[in-house]
């Protein structure tokens, strides 16, 4: 065998059995070593079934490959893997493998938790090996790589609940990979596709994976992508959920980037969401969306150029709801972390300009939107904030914007139309333009039910509103010029509302037309506002409140509602600032058609009510805030048949008025609940007439101006409320050409004429005077007990002047200028009665009648007064002199004649209060009282003649009092009786008041003579001492010089009154007349030793007595020893036993020691006191000893006046 041959079949043998090695034994070691080698740089356990190498083809492939869990689940298989390696790789020096394919991969993935994977023991275990330092860049090329029949399985734990995700039928062509530097720049067309949860998805495109520029271009395919599943993947937790919706893509994306140039990323295609369906956490819808596509023609990102064909909405099914919290729904959409502050504005802006600032270098945003289209659109609204909650639906929402655009200087033109609850109409059209910022509108809104929005006024207003809007406006936005309202109607018809106690209104038709606004100039103008053909029924409540503020809720009863309008208003305050310009208005016409009202006044218990019907107003010409005149012109009915008219010019502000005003017949009992209420008068009766010319403003606060005309009042009449009975009436009351003004003010009448007056005095059975409480008097404070009154009239004396500081005021006012030409009075008639009496007490003045002349205000002008009547037409009354009430101080110079009043009719009185008739009697009154400067001086003259009473009469109301013991005192010799009552004093004291004093002069001089009628005599004939008690020494009954002066005043009384007697009681002083009273035994033990003495002497005078006899002092001890001796109690004795002679000292102190003093010995005292005083009265007083008795009373009984002393006789004056 020749050498060649030997050597091929070598070589051929050797080929053999490389063939065969790397065909049969290297795949075996080839899977051995990969599967020792991969488990153990995996640490899991790798089966590999099959290792296929073609040593021809260069083609190695793999079956079977499979890695474990730790738990033995499969985590990685590959059904087969197959790849060819190229032999250009020898020369090209670099790996090149012609292709790779991967048949029936499989992927199983889990995510444990946060960052870690069911592979992270992989991971980890490679991150601990060493890395080995490389060794320079490795050069590739992958060729026709193919994957097909792939699957990937995602088990995400991590999330709640867990999720799991699929992608099937994945396949993958890419032509090459490679980062050899002639096929970097090349562009390849990878392709993918997959159904990723069961969506459709393919990838495809140009690209350079690996060179420097990053061109990319490709198109992405996805078509209704369950996007529900994706949402646990946000970053934040959102909050609400996503219930269903789907994702359809088919875009061109191309994305490029370069060291030399910007990126660029540019998007064509179409985005569409279907079926979108968002609920809140707990379940409730937030909105649905069955469509919504945008179709852009370029999005160029990082240039900010977006240019889109066409975005579309239909089906939008939006839901509003807000809480009884007054939470919206979306509010809980966007959270603020807890403890975030509040950026302030000023920090907003000055970020907002920062980062406009930082922009200012980039492209400037384009945005154009060919057309945008809403269609179908509803929204419902649930609101459970507002009492009794709201519901209500938009609905039919179609909206259009054509040619968006945000270049500057151009516009796009928009469309909105709505129904609100198929009742409603609402539609716009106008355009807009964002730079500048610019917008028109043309809107209407009909067949708006006001009633529909009652949920949300009835935090404002406690009743519904009931009316349909109806409104046009046409207006325009410019950032030069701010919103400009072309024109504005406004319609509400059926306008109604209820309040009160059954009350509201009802108005046919209310119109704003013509409304222009310029804000700008901050001006609206107006050409008419017309309410017409209405009813308008008011009361002012028991609180003074006018019933239609019922209305409206009080601040505190408003609910959430009012507080969240409260914080709107807040925030809108908060946000763009007032015009610069003062607003200003002008409204061409305001006119009232046909309007009736009522009016109640609840404040009053009987609830006036008063009536207008075809009320008529017009105001031309209404400026504001500078108001110039306006004219006016109003008109209505009043009650049934009493025209009020009013015609002239009115200046709201400053109020002015000129013109002309007239009532015809206004009935003054529907007024009579607003007369004062301290006024006891019903008027039953009386009109008024009134035509007056006004020019009258307010200046100040205060009313000015000037008045004329002619008024008066017919058919007065008038009763006392709490009698029912005729007060006052009469049958005209006429004044006469009034002028006036009001500021300073002035009055002049020409003349007051009153005729057939008739007034009616009254003293009710209660005793009360039906004048008496016609104006009631507010209770007086309690008062410290008053002082006794004089017991006869006191002269006036001269009261001194206050201090000119005090009395002075700081400025004088300006004094009111009054005229009164005259004021008659015509056939008067005055009719009084007294009904308290047990019988009945009436009279009559006729014939009341005269005239005051000359009524003026001024200092130095004074009125005549001539006043004439007859009581019974007998009796004359006749008042003259002169007034002048006018003036700042009253001044009065009046003469009061009343004559020849017969008496005897006033018998019910005597009868009732005296217990007896009046017999016979005249009165006669001669009264004169001037008033000059506040200063009274009155002469009342009163002349009783012949006054006897007659027979008896019982009556339980007769006085007790001795009244006859009074009328004698008080009636002279001749039968007469005189009193003359001067009283005097200032009319500005508040207590003074000089009837009231009079009557009190004659009361207390009356009580006071039948109740102490020796107080009376006393002040009569004793120089004021007091006749009511004569006191003594302690323990004595000798009468006291100062005493005796007394007795004889006294009896000087008794005997010029005969009818008088006198009674006398004698008292001690317990504890000082007892001591008193020893001292006077032992003085009369000494004396009567002495008379003793002087008798068995027979040197006693002839008629003298025991206590006539002097002691003198030399004298004395003899005969105190006397009365020592014959005294019974035990003395001090000697050895002898025999009585000790003692210095006279201590025998008086002994005697007096001794001697018991009890209350027979007081008592004797006290008669002793009575006899000394009875025997003065008459030995001496010459009074006749009939009319002077004793009474026994308690000795030890204190006196009623504290100066008088326990040691006393106390007398009394008795009739007889």
């Amino acid at each position: 065998m020749s050498k060649q041959r030997k050597i091929a079949i070598i070589i051929a043998a050797t080929f053999v059995a490389l063939i065969l090695f790397c065909s049969a034994i290297l795949p075996l070691i080839v899977r051995s070593q990969a599967v020792a080698a991969l488990g153990d740089a995996i640490g899991r356990k790798v089966r590999i079934e099959k290792v296929g190498i073609n040593p021809f083809t260069l083609t190695v492939t793999v079956s079977g490959f499979a890695i474990e869990e730790k738990d033995g689940g499969p985590f990685v298989s590959i059904g087969q893997l197959r790849a060819s390696l190229s032999l250009a790789s020898i020369y090209k020096r670099a790996l090149i493998i012609s292709r790779v394919a991967v048949e029936a991969p499989s992927l199983s993935i889990a995510r444990l938790a946060a960052n870690r994977y069911n592979f992270n023991d992989i991971i980890e275990r490679q991150k601990a090996k060493p890395k080995k330092e490389s060794s320079g860049e490795f050069r590739f090329s992958i060729n026709n790589i193919t994957l097909a029949n792939g699957s990937v399985d995602f088990d995400d734990q991590a999330v709640g609940g867990g999720r799991k995700h699929t992608v099937r039928d994945l396949r993958v062509a890419v032509p090459f990979i490679s980062n050899i530097p002639y096929l970097v720049e090349k562009y390849t067309d990878p392709h993918i596709s997959a159904l990723v949860n069961g969506a459709p998805f393919s990838f495809s495109g140009k690209v350079k994976p690996l060179s420097k520029s990053m061109e990319t271009s490709v198109h992405i395919d996805l078509r209704q992508l369950d996007l529900p599943g994706y949402v646990a993947y946000a970053p934040v937790r959102p909050p609400a959920d996503l219930a269903s919706g789907k994702l359809t893509v088919n875009t061109d994306v191309s994305y490029r980037i370069s060291a030399d140039k910007k990126p660029e990323l540019t998007i064509r295609g179409l985005v569409q969401l279907d079926n979108i369906a968002v609920n809140l956490k707990e379940g409730q819808p937030l909105f649905r969306l069955p469509l919504f596509q945008v179709r852009a023609s370029d999005l160029e990102v990082f240039a900010r150029r977006f240019l889109v064909d066409n975005v579309t909405m239909e089906g939008l099914e939006l839901f509003a709801g807000r809480t009884a919290g007054g939470e919206w729904m979306y509010q809980r959409l966007l959270p603020r972390p807890a403890g975030t502050p509040r950026q302030p504005a000023a920090e907003t802006a000055k970020t907002t300009k920062t980062t406009a600032e930082a922009k200012s270098g980039s492209a400037p945003l384009l945005v154009r939107i060919g057309s945008f289209d809403f269609r179908n659109g509803v929204l419902h609204i649930s609101d459970a904030l507002p009492k009794g909650g709201f519901k209500g639906n938009a609905t039919g929402i179609n909206a259009a914007v054509k040619g968006f655009t945000t270049e500057p200087g151009k516009s796009a033109d928009y469309e909105v139309a709505l129904s609100l609850d198929n009742e409603a109409e609402f539609n716009a059209d106008g355009a807009f333009s964002l730079a500048p910022l610019k917008a028109t509108v043309s809107a209407e809104l009909n067949d708006l039910k006001l009633q529909k929005g009652w949920p949300y006024l009835a935090g404002f207003l406690t009743a519904p509103l009931k009316g349909t809007l109806d409104l046009a406006v046409e207006a325009a936005y410019t950032p030069e010029s701010g919103v400009d309202v072309a024109r504005a109607d406004l319609g509400l018809s059926g306008l109604s509302a209820r309040y009160g106690d059954k009350e509201g209104f009802d108005l046919r038709r209310l119109e704003v037309n013509g409304a222009a606004y310029r804000q700008k100039e901050n001006r609206l103008d107006l050409d008419e506002i017309m309410l017409a053909q209405g009813n308008v029924s008011l009361s002012r409540e028991v609180n003074g409140a006018i019933s239609l503020l019922s209305l409206l809720k009080k601040p505190q009863e408003q609910g959430a509602s009012a507080k969240k309008a409260g914080a709107a208003k807040k925030t809108a305050a908060a946000g763009p600032s007032a015009p610069a310009r003062e607003f200003s208005f002008r409204v061409k016409k305001v006119r009232l058609d046909k309007l009736a009202a009522s009016f109640t006044d609840k404040t009053l218990s009987e609830k006036p009510h008063f009536t207008l019907r075809n009320t008529s107003l017009t105001l031309v010409n209404l400026n504001g805030p500078r108001f110039t005149p306006a004219q006016l012109r109003f008109s209505t009915i009043f009650d049934k048949a009493t025209p009020l008219k009013a015609s002239g010019t009115i200046t709201p502000n400053p109020f002015h008025y000129k013109g002309s005003v007239s009532a015809g017949r206004l009935p003054l009992r529907d007024f009579e609940a607003y007369f004062p209420s301290n006024i006891n008068v019903f008027v039953l009766g009386g009109s008024v007439d009134a035509t007056m010319s006004v020019d009258i403003a307010l200046k100040g606060g205060k009313p000015t101006g000037t008045f004329k005309g002619n008024a008066g009042i017919r058919g007065f009449h008038a009763i006392d409320t709490v009698a029912e009975e005729d007060l006052l009436k009469w049958e005209s009351l006429q004044l006469d050409d009034i002028q006036g003004n009001l500021e300073p003010f002035s009055l002049a009448l020409r003349q007051i004429a009153l005729n057939g007056v008739y007034s009616r005095i009254i003293v009710r059975k209660d005793g009360t005077l039906n004048l008496q409480n016609l104006v009631e008097k507010p209770k007086p404070p309690a008062a410290s007990p008053a002082a006794p009154a004089p017991a006869a009239p006191v002269p006036a004396a001269p009261v001194a002047a206050a201090p000119a500081a005090a009395a002075a005021p700081q400025q004088a006012a300006a004094k009111k200028q009054i005229q009164i030409g005259a004021v008659t009075i015509q056939d008067g008639t005055l009719s009084f009665s007294d009904n308290h009496l047990p019988q009945h007490f009436a009279t009559t003045f006729y014939n009341l009648g005269g005239r005051v002349s000359g009524l003026s205000s001024e200092e130095s002008k004074f009125a005549d007064v001539d006043l004439r009547g007859n009581l019974e037409n007998h009796s004359p009354l006749q008042i003259t002199g002169r007034i002048n009430p006018l003036r700042d101080d009253l001044f009065v110079d009046l003469k009061v004649s009343f004559r020849d009043i017969e008496l005897s009719p006033v018998t019910p009185y005597s009868g009732t209060y005296l217990g007896y008739t009046v017999e016979k009697g005249k009165l006669y009154l001669d009264l004169m009282y001037r008033i000059d400067k506040k200063q009274l001086d009155a002469f009342n003259n009163i002349f009783i003649d012949q006054f006897t009473f007659g027979e008896k009469v019982e009556s339980d109301k007769a006085t007790k009092l001795p009244v006859k013991l009074g009328l004698a005192l008080l009636k002279d010799r001749k039968g007469e009786i005189h009193l003359d009552v001067p009283v005097a004093g200032r009319t500005d004291d508040p207590k003074f008041s000089v009837w009231k004093l009079v009557f009190q002069v004659l009361r207390n001089l009356m009580v006071k003579a039948v109740t102490s009628p020796l107080s009376l005599l006393s002040s009569m004939f004793g120089n004021g001492q007091d006749f009511s008690a004569i006191q003594f020494s302690h323990g004595t009954s000798a009468i006291p010089p100062q005493e005796e002066q007394k007795l004889n005043a006294l009896a000087k009384a008794l005997l010029d009154r005969p009818a008088l007697k006198v009674e006398l009681k004698g008292y001690v002083d317990r504890e000082k007349d007892t001591e008193g009273y020893r001292r006077e035994l032992l003085e009369r033990k000494v004396k009567g030793e002495k008379f003793l003495a002087l008798g068995k002497q027979g040197t006693l005078k002839e008629g003298e007595k025991a206590d006539s006899i002097v002691v003198g002092n030399d004298e004395y001890p003899t005969y105190l020893t006397a009365v020592y001796k014959k005294e019974k109690f035990p003395k001090p004795r000697n050895m002898l036993g025999l009585v000790k002679t003692l210095p006279p000292e201590e025998m008086k102190k002994l005697i007096i020691a001794n001697t018991v003093i009890g209350e027979p010995e007081l008592k004797k005292l006290a008669h002793e006191r009575v006899v000394a005083v009875m025997n003065y009265l008459v030995a001496k007083g010459h009074v006749p000893a009939e009319r002077v008795f004793q009474k026994n009373d308690d000795l030890f009984k204190a006196p009623e006046k504290e100066t008088t002393s326990r040691s006393r006789v106390e007398l009394n004056a008795i009739a007889q």
